[in-house]
């Protein structure tokens, strides 16, 4: 209740107190007051009612108010009723009128709509109240903030962009004032929009001005976009056609199309082209593009044009620009503005802005010092792996992170042959897939792009022909058959999923060698990587179950009865348990009759399972679990542990065992080759994630750690040479020389347990021995 009426409450007496009151009851009060009996109810009578009503308020809301206050004080009315005379007295109908006017001055601020969601909501279950929780867009960056025509902005609209990305936001009144512009932001997060946006809306405004000069045949174009692959182009050009919805003439040029009707369309006369800097070269000097009359010149996915070989062509024509323009004379030729786009800024661009940007430039950088340049968006998993997993595996990584292969899938190669071979992956052909590189001819290039746009196929095999700008809506997964050897590309890969705001998953197969490379990619572009081992078989399994759920869910009910009579013969075949006959249609749908074999999360190895031995202390090495397991399980030999790790807490230590060499006892107990493990101070555990590790050596051994060798080799494994500070397979050290030193415990002599020499060369941890060696022998043909 406002001051101003309390003030004047207060001079009422109480009975007009008290109608007062009831006057700041909440909406709330009055839905639950609704609900009242209605022999509670007294009407308030039609002469008592206001004469002049409030513009905000309607009818029905007076009367449902007068009717509230009247359920709450029904005695106080009928004891003014008794007072109220025949005659309708004078006094007392202007008593009421201020208990309906107190009324409508506590709720005059309410709008008619508020008070209808109001009512609606208590009779339809507040469905109003949702409606206001929708967020809104920020003002900066609203449509309706920007001056863009009315077929730009229903365009935008009828493609399903309501709205600007603030990369867009950012550039666009910097464009249209004139400015040379330098546009960064995260890939993914709608660069191309960000330059086509202003450029048709500048040629839009200058239409208008002299129509007749943009009807001419054979007039020169007033932008050029150049775009370092024909994918890209393709694309660029799309976003124009749909921005500028048939009101410009464009022609879009790459080699591997046909002259002849590139050459039409600058006899007709173009507004806008865009192409690669190889074909726009040979149209300049071919004399059918000319280039003095632009407006802008826009060069898309700089570093990499500049990267792969493009730095002469696309300096070449941006000198012609300069020159034809010089010749043409400032009077006739138009100011020209250049925009320079990309998701990253290597330093040798500094050269391109100096020589070919006015100094006044405005620089739009959503990056900035932040490390991370990709998407948000993704999670960014890496996967240890053999080469010669990986091609089993994919198809499996697929199917869980790809959900199903239900989404669409791009999985980057190095080379072409590795793209062939994946293409014939049976696994990979059940979800669909298609290759593409620089061999497959454009034609067949394009029809497969558009082909996966198009949700025909759900996986595509490439190499770097789509790792840049090439817009493909809802890739939910992208796969690295290895890591990129520089972090630009694994920005740009990475950046084919989780565009426009959407999630998705990068998944990236490495050896143990390369390593550093993900570490690089972390530290210089700020990816957290989280390690992840292949797909076990109760993930690839509920995967298939999944997909196989959806597709029972779309079965017609009709369909139903030619199946009953079989239904019937397999339930009975399996006792009337609906569950196990169940499971087993779900199996054989899934093509799952049998049982799945183990795989590795060290190396993604069928056959093997990943066992973690933690240590109650740090450990300075894995030669301590090591000895124990060669002491105390003889049944385990070099080739059944493989790829001996540290972890990072140095408490455990990782390994692959063979599956037929670990079997796990109920009570958490394990039998480790035949023996029930029994180290003391050392529990094992089969992980279901991979723990974190030390960083690798990468000093040229094996799988394992630090060493030449395989189970012991030279470097700090049991037996071996090196090690830390003489530790085990230490050469001597603070310990005076341990298992496999030199001297101390072992007497002087060179031989002792695991030593150089000892009664047998090629013994544990010897030195000797064929080169194929036994424990930690001095051979390479240890894993």
């Amino acid at each position: 209740m406002s001051p101003a009426i309390e003030k004047k409450s207060k001079k009422k007496s109480k009975d007009e107190t008290e109608v007062a009151d009831v006057a700041a009851e909440s909406p709330a009060k009055e839905k639950k007051q609704k609900k009242k009996n209605k022999d509670d109810q007294v009407e308030v009578d039609e002469s008592e009612t206001p004469k002049k009503k409030s513009k905000k308020r309607k009818a029905e809301t007076e009367d449902e108010e007068s009717q509230n206050y009247d359920q709450v004080k029904p005695k106080k009315e009928k004891k003014a009723k008794a007072k109220t005379t025949e005659s309708d007295d004078e006094k007392e109908a202007k008593k009421k009128k201020r208990k309906v006017d107190e009324i409508k001055e506590e709720t005059v601020e309410r709008s008619d709509d508020v008070a209808e969601e109001d009512m609606q909501g208590d009779e339809n279950g507040d469905e109003g109240a949702g409606e206001e929780q929708k967020e809104e867009v920020p003002k900066e960056l609203q449509l309706s903030s920007y001056d863009l025509s009315k077929s730009t902005v229903d365009a935008l609209i009828n493609s399903n962009r309501p709205a600007l990305f603030p990369i867009q936001a950012a550039c666009f009144q910097k464009v249209m004032a004139g400015k040379d512009l330098l546009g960064r932001a995260r890939t993914g997060t709608g660069k191309t929009l960000a330059f086509t946006l202003p450029v048709v809306e500048t040629l839009k405004k200058e239409i208008a001005k002299n129509r007749a000069e943009f009807t001419k045949r054979g007039r020169p174009p007033f932008a050029l976009i150049m775009a370092p692959t024909r994918e890209l182009a393709n694309q660029v050009f799309r976003e124009f056609e749909t921005i500028a919805a048939g009101e410009l003439q464009m022609v879009c040029v790459y080699g591997g199309s046909p002259y002849e009707v590139q050459n039409r369309a600058f006899m007709n006369g173009v507004d806008v082209v865009v192409g690669t800097p190889g074909r726009l070269m040979d149209h300049v000097d071919r004399g059918t593009l000319k280039l003095h009359n632009l407006k802008f010149v826009v060069l898309d996915e700089c570093d990499q044009m500049l990267d792969i070989g493009f730095a002469e062509n696309m300096e070449k024509i941006l000198q012609d620009v300069a020159t034809q323009k010089e010749a043409q004379g400032t009077a006739k030729s138009r100011p020209l503005q250049t925009l320079l786009f990309s998701a990253t800024l290597p330093s040798w661009i500094d050269g391109v802005l100096k020589k070919y940007m006015k100094e006044d430039r405005e620089t739009v950088d959503l990056v900035g010092s932040q490390k991370l340049k990709t998407s948000e968006k993704v999670t960014h998993l890496c996967i240890p792996s053999k080469w010669q997993n990986r091609a089993d595996i994919l198809g499996d990584i697929v199917a869980v992170y790809g959900r199903g292969g239900s989404s669409r899938t791009i999985v980057f190669v190095e080379t072409k042959n590795e793209a062939n071979e994946l293409g014939l992956n049976e696994k990979l052909a059940a979800f669909g897939t298609q290759v593409l590189h620089g061999d497959v001819q454009q034609k067949t290039r394009e029809t497969a792009i558009q082909g996966f746009r198009d949700g025909k196929f759900r996986c595509l095999v490439t190499t770097n022909v789509c790792a840049r700008g090439v817009d493909i809506p809802e890739v939910d997964l992208v796969i690295n058959c290895e890591p990129p050897g520089d972090v630009e590309t694994y920005v740009h890969r990475s950046g084919r999923t989780g565009r426009a705001g959407k999630s998705g998953v990068c998944v990236t197969f490495y050896k143990q060698q390369q390593e550093y490379l993900l570490q690089n990619i972390t530290r210089k572009a700020g990816v957290q990587f989280k390690k992840a081992g292949a797909p076990q078989p109760k993930d690839i399994i509920k995967s298939r179950s999944l997909d196989s759920l959806e597709n029972l869910r779309a079965v017609h009910p009709g369909a139903l009865a030619y199946f009953s009579d079989a239904a019937e013969s397999i339930l009975a075949h399996y006792k009337n348990d609906p569950i196990t006959a169940l499971s087993a249609a779900l199996a054989v749908i899934c093509n799952t009759t049998k049982p799945l074999p183990p795989r590795s999360l060290l190396s993604a190895t069928e056959g093997f399972l990943t066992v973690l031995f933690q240590c109650n202390q740090k450990i300075r090495n894995v030669g301590f679990v090591k000895s124990i397991v060669q002491r105390s399980h003889p049944g385990i030999g070099w080739e059944d542990a493989l790829g001996w790790r540290l972890t990072k807490d140095e408490t455990g230590v990782v390994c692959d065992v063979k599956a037929d060499k670990i079997e796990e006892l109920e009570g958490g107990h394990f039998k480790l080759g035949g023996v029930v493990w029994n180290g003391k101070g050392v529990e094992i555990s089969l992980p279901t994630e991979v723990p974190e590790m030390m960083e690798s050596s990468n000093s040229g051994g094996g799988f394992q750690s630090g060493g030449r060798g395989g189970f012991g080799g030279r470097g700090g494994s049991y037996g071996g040479r090196g090690g830390s500070s003489g530790g085990y397979g230490g050469r001597g050290g603070s310990s005076g020389g341990s298992y496999s030193s030199r001297g101390g415990s072992s007497g002087g002599s060179r031989g002792g347990f695991g030593s150089r020499g000892g009664a047998s060369s090629g013994g544990f941890g010897g030195r000797g021995g064929s080169r194929g060696g036994g424990f930690g022998s001095r051979g390479r043909g240890a894993h």
